[in-house]
């Protein structure tokens, strides 16, 4: 039974992605005004350039990425109503959280789903003065890339994460997870809620334009 609900909501996540995904390229290959997103472009290149003046350095990220792991995991925890007991974060020796009740796929497949820095930024900014609001969208930017970067890093084969539940699932969660959270935490930041409800309608709408194609 087990097998049976995860094969099946990979299925889900993969039309999800699907569809979510040709919104996705609608918004990108139409008239859009790329203008909206100079700022969280800045906080890309910024990243971008950290990283190059770190690889020069023979410096690397790795704490900053495992912490970011950690507290993911550590922010869905406390979401699922479990008691956190302990939280550890190293560069080498890598991180380990631990908490009262049962793990499941939200808490365990979190660091590589939601990019928890980056939608921080995104509501905060909502709440601040025009000046101080664009210098959040650069840190939404920075924190998308810091976010790509760590799951491009991190979601392999041997993390235990994704054993768990078995790969097909795990990575097509991830998958639709980045396609959904990526483009609505930036237009959270640039428009506002009025354009997260679009981005989540557009999606759905592409679902029932391929069932009356189908039907029909």
């Amino acid at each position: 039974m087990r097998t049976l609900i995860l094969y099946s909501s990979s299925a889900l996540f993969l039309l999800l992605t699907a569809a979510f995904g040709c919104a996705l390229w609608h918004d990108v290959s139409s008239k859009i005004n790329y203008s909206l997103y100079y700022f969280e472009g800045i906080g890309v290149a910024l990243y971008v350039a950290l990283r190059i003046l770190f690889l020069f350095l023979g410096r690397t990220l790795e704490f900053a990425e495992t912490f970011y792991h950690e507290l993911n995991h550590t922010f869905f925890a406390v979401l699922c109503f479990h008691k956190v007991e302990s939280f550890s974060a190293h560069a080498q020796k890598g991180g380990l959280v631990t908490f009262e009740g049962v793990l499941n796929p939200v808490i365990a497949l979190s660091p590589y789903s939601f990019p928890l820095f980056a939608f921080t930024c995104s509501l905060l900014s909502l709440i601040l003065i025009p000046e101080a609001r664009l210098v959040a969208r650069v840190f939404v930017g920075f924190f998308l890339a810091f976010h790509l970067v760590v799951v491009l890093r991190t979601a392999r084969p041997y993390q235990t994460d994704l054993q768990l539940y078995g790969y097909a699932f795990s990575y097509s969660a991830i998958l639709f997870s980045n396609i959904f959270w990526i483009p609505l935490t930036v237009k959270l930041c640039s428009g506002g809620f009025s354009s997260v409800q679009s981005w989540c309608v557009s999606g759905f709408e592409t679902i029932k334009r391929w069932t009356l194609l189908a039907v029909n």
